[in-house]
């Protein structure tokens, strides 16, 4: 059974019920830690220097959504997705992930399978 933060998501579904909130009206992104956060540390911004890359790689780590946004980007978007930038191609950039560590990946990686 998928887990959303922990939860099952048919426990989710039935909190979403309680709270007379229909479980069809939310989409993924909705429950994204980054949904208010600027875009530019996603994209351009993200290598500006290497704290605001470790803290994106953070939000992105402690994410609810992690595994959804990992395979939307590894579909064939550009900039960061579940933890990773990526090329656009469905690569990771390896330029724009030179900060990561061993540590990082192996999050990524455990979070996302």
């Amino acid at each position: 059974m998928e887990m959303v933060c922990g939860w099952s998501l048919r426990r989710m579904s039935s909190l979403l019920d309680e709270l007379g909130l229909d479980p069809e009206d939310f989409e993924w992104q909705d429950l994204a830690l980054c949904s208010n956060m600027p875009t530019s540390f996603f994209y351009d911004g993200y290598e500006s220097d290497q704290e605001t890359a470790k803290a994106t790689d953070q939000v992105c780590l402690r994410c609810p959504v992690q595994k959804q946004c990992f395979f939307t980007g590894a579909s064939g978007e550009h900039g960061v997705w579940g933890g990773v930038y990526w090329n656009g191609s469905g690569k990771p950039d390896k330029n724009r992930n030179a900060h990561k560590t061993e540590e990082v990946w192996n999050e990524v990686q455990r979070k996302v399978t």
